[in-house]
């Protein structure tokens, strides 16, 4: 956890609820974790190249209690992962593949809607939706 301290040092990183997966879909587990700052939830994601120097951890950032599309419900929140499906009820996520042996992971409050993320090829980098 010590590359998102340093990117995030006002973030309490969660070490218990850190979760492996290949969400970057290059065939080497990644680590997601869960942090907090008032008002807010942080994802952090530690690529399994993180012995490369070059490597740093990517961090998103979401709001609690407000009205908003990027905004949860409450907290604490719980991550789970599962496998990538490129297709929803209502549409195909934009540049999703699905790619043996990667994983997608969900944010989940258990009060509204969970924020779900996945490798958009098209911009190499994850990204987020939710309905």
């Amino acid at each position: 956890m010590g590359g998102l301290q340093a990117a995030k040092p006002k973030v309490n990183w969660d070490e218990k609820t850190a979760v492996s997966a290949d969400v970057t879909c290059d065939g080497k587990a990644d680590t997601a974790v869960i942090g907090y700052e008032e008002g807010f939830v942080w994802l952090g994601v530690i690529p399994g190249h993180a012995e490369d120097k070059q490597a740093k951890p990517t961090t998103f950032r979401f709001t609690v209690g407000k009205d908003t599309q990027d905004s949860f419900c409450r907290v604490p929140v719980r991550i789970e992962i599962s496998a990538i499906e490129c297709k929803t009820e209502d549409f195909d996520l934009p540049g999703c593949k699905t790619v043996k042996g990667c994983s997608a992971l969900s944010l989940i409050d258990e009060a509204c809607d969970a924020f779900h993320f996945y490798l958009n090829s098209s911009r190499k980098r994850l990204t987020w939706w939710r309905r």
